[in-house]
């Protein structure tokens, strides 16, 4: 892979085992009932962004540290897991209500919403343990 928002490095077991470790936990509180839907979207969002992270990392690469490399992560499970287009779609839909609700407006997160970020960053998750 060669994009100027990507560099090479390589990564280590204990760097994976770590990010993991974030999803595991992100996804356990992703489903704590006694949280606000609000915080327990941003918990699987979570979960889901360092999945990606994960992928990219055990490709042997990062993103530049810059603007939008949360965006940038989420583009590259194209190309590290070959997710399709529907995924990246609902990824940067995430990410945008993530941001609503952390910065602008509580209570925005539906029922619905936060069921399929669920379902999406656990099955991110299995897909890079795969």
């Amino acid at each position: 892979m060669e994009y100027s928002w990507l560099k090479a490095e390589p990564t280590s077991r204990d760097e994976i085992k770590s990010l993991l470790t974030i999803v595991n936990r992100d996804l356990k509180d992703a489903n704590v009932a006694a949280i606000s839907e609000d915080r327990r979207f941003e918990a699987a969002y979570s979960a889901a962004r360092t999945a990606a992270t994960i992928a990219l990392r055990a490709s042997g690469y990062r993103t530049s540290t810059q603007v939008g490399h949360h965006a940038k992560t989420i583009e590259s499970l194209e190309l590290t897991i070959n997710a399709d287009s529907k995924m990246i779609q609902k990824m940067r839909t995430f990410s945008k209500k993530r941001n609503i609700t952390s910065y602008d407006s509580a209570g925005s997160v539906s029922k619905q919403e936060l069921e399929l970020a669920i379902k999406t960053a656990a099955e991110l998750h299995r897909q890079v343990v795969a």
